[in-house]
């Protein structure tokens, strides 16, 4: 789990944020596009949380089902919701009107209480890996984690790290071959140092960059006049101690040895501004143990 539910206050303590879990959902339902019917009170509630609805959509009609939500915020002590947590379900469906009964919790159900459940006409859960993975899958849903979740937030933020809005808008790196953008890509990607077919001496007259494997080979398959001096992986070049260390390695190797034609040094410092973005950043756990790995034995 990434977003520590105990983050949300208890009900049960008082202080004046003993609502936040039932606000919480409230604000997690208009995300799903449930229309509120009425909100988190204070009081006596007839066991009941909110009631919302759901408008389905026919060919020629829609058709408006109603649900009573019970909130149940067990985070703090682990448990699961039970049948005993959720009596008189029937009862309490038909005292406020609703068609369905849905239940948002912190924790998990209970065996017992599925099985209750599916005595309904209309029941819905949504527990806790239901509701991160619906949060974390879009912006609406990420800015409703940073409100309730800022700790866990924070967190994601590190280790699912978006480019920096340094240049305004986001430059991609196509593949020579397919134009795929080869950093969102999930396939792995290369950049290659292009020299002249048959010279000896060490000139670089280009830099390709293109998806590993099938791209790679169709790319030098067409281009009979150049060779592959050299390459490495792009996704290096989102590791920001990496990408650090490669730009060195370009100055060096630009003052010490003036292999670079004009053209290829263009297309390097392209490379260099166009990948920028991404390490503007602190590194995630994986890329420190990566550049870790890279220290113990020397090699940065």
């Amino acid at each position: 789990m990434i977003l520590d539910f105990t983050e949300i206050p208890q009900a049960n303590k008082g202080g004046g944020l003993q609502d936040t879990f039932e606000l919480f959902t409230r604000d997690f339902l208009q995300l799903l596009g449930y229309r509120i019917i009425e909100s988190p009170d204070r009081g006596a509630d007839g066991k009941r949380d909110l009631i919302v609805d759901e408008i389905l959509s026919g060919i020629s009609s829609e058709v408006t089902l109603r649900w009573l939500v019970s909130c149940k915020h067990y985070a703090s002590s682990g448990s699961s919701v039970s049948d005993s947590d959720e009596i008189n379900i029937s009862d309490r469906l038909k005292q406020h009107g609703c068609d369905g009964f849905m239940g948002v919790y912190s924790t998990l159900p209970a065996t017992s209480l599925a099985g209750v459940l599916k005595g309904q006409n209309h029941s819905c859960v949504f527990d806790r890996e239901r509701i991160e993975s619906i949060l974390l899958s879009n912006s609406d849903g990420l800015k409703i984690a940073a409100r309730y979740f800022p700790e866990s937030y924070k967190k994601y933020l590190i280790e699912n790290p978006l480019p920096a809005k340094i240049f305004g808008k986001i430059e991609p790196l196509q593949c020579a071959v397919c134009q795929r953008n080869l950093l969102e890509s999930d396939v792995p990607g290369l950049y290659v140092w292009l020299s002249p077919e048959g010279s000896e001496e060490l000139k670089y007259i280009g830099i390709a960059c293109v998806c590993k494997g099938k791209c790679d080979e169709t790319f030098f398959s067409r281009s009979k006049s150049i060779k592959d001096a050299g390459w490495l992986d792009i996704e290096d070049l989102k590791n920001p101690t990496l990408w650090l260390r490669n730009l060195m390695a370009f100055m060096n190797e630009c003052r010490e040895e003036n292999n670079y034609s004009d053209e290829a040094y263009k297309e390097m410092k392209m490379l260099f501004i166009t990948t920028f973005p991404y390490i503007a950043r602190h590194l995630t756990q994986k890329e420190q143990e990566q550049v870790d790995h890279l220290m113990q034995f020397g090699n940065f």
